[in-house]
């Protein structure tokens, strides 16, 4: 019991880190399995995992029932999914996993944007929030692709393959169209897709815009006040140096 306490005490001490090289070791491996041919399948429970893992991160601290409803929705339609094949169950989850990671980026954005010390688990929390927004983009845009075939266009032709999950692809596009790459394998077709596309590449550059001059100036202003109270207590030091002694 000592030893788990313990680590519970460390992983809240540093839970956004945690997070942050989940999310970066899930994403990395997904490409690398599928292109040695190996079922990519179990990625997906790791990263319902890594959603869940943000729900405890963020939610839990709001509010236990919000917390315990969403994953509830989250894991139930999923499997019943794999029991029933039911595909309106998978969107169901698909949606739900997007409104965590939208839910989990708005907690983690108003504890980024309030006064503080600038803490590695400060911006470890600033990256964790801008993965979150490609990996919600890319539910959508799955769900986008599944419902509607054809709204992403692989060199010609729909995402979605028959028996194959457009997932990866549908991740991989949203984080080209967060940072703005435009490799122009995958393309959005239809309305949808394209709006959600532009909303994400103009939210994702705000973003990074926003973030990075709330840090810096946190920063600044932990060091003007460090060197504020460092000339206070030299000032203090000459006074009191300076004043003759009575005997």
């Amino acid at each position: 019991m000592t030893d788990i306490a313990s680590l519970t005490k460390i992983y809240s001490r540093r839970r956004f880190a945690c997070l942050f090289f989940s999310l970066v070791v899930t994403m990395v491996t997904a490409p690398v399995l599928r292109a040695i041919g190996l079922n990519t399948r179990p990625l997906e429970v790791v990263l319902a995992l890594n959603m869940l893992a943000a729900v405890l991160v963020t939610l839990f601290r709001f509010g236990t029932w919000v917390a315990l409803g969403l994953l509830a929705l989250l894991v139930v339609p999923r499997i019943g999914y794999t029991l029933m094949g039911y595909q309106p169950l998978l969107a169901t989850s698909q949606g739900v996993g997007a409104l965590i990671c939208l839910v989990s980026v708005g907690v983690m954005f108003g504890y980024l944007l309030r006064e503080g010390t600038v803490t590695s688990e400060r911006i470890y929390a600033a990256l964790n929030a801008y993965l979150l927004i490609g990996i919600m983009c890319g539910l959508l845009f799955c769900i986008l692709e599944e419902h509607w075939a054809g709204s992403l266009s692989l060199q010609g032709e729909p995402l979605a393959r028959s028996g194959e999950s457009p997932l990866w692809d549908t991740i991989y596009f949203s984080f080209v169209t967060l940072g703005t790459l435009g490799y122009g394998d995958i393309v959005p077709v239809y309305g949808p897709a394209r709006a959600l596309a532009v909303a994400e590449a103009m939210f994702g550059q705000m973003y990074l815009v926003v973030i990075v001059a709330r840090l810096v100036s946190l920063y600044k202003g932990q060091a003007d006040r460090k060197d504020l109270g460092a000339r206070d207590t030299a000032a203090g030091e000459d006074k009191t140096g300076s004043q003759p002694s009575r005997e």
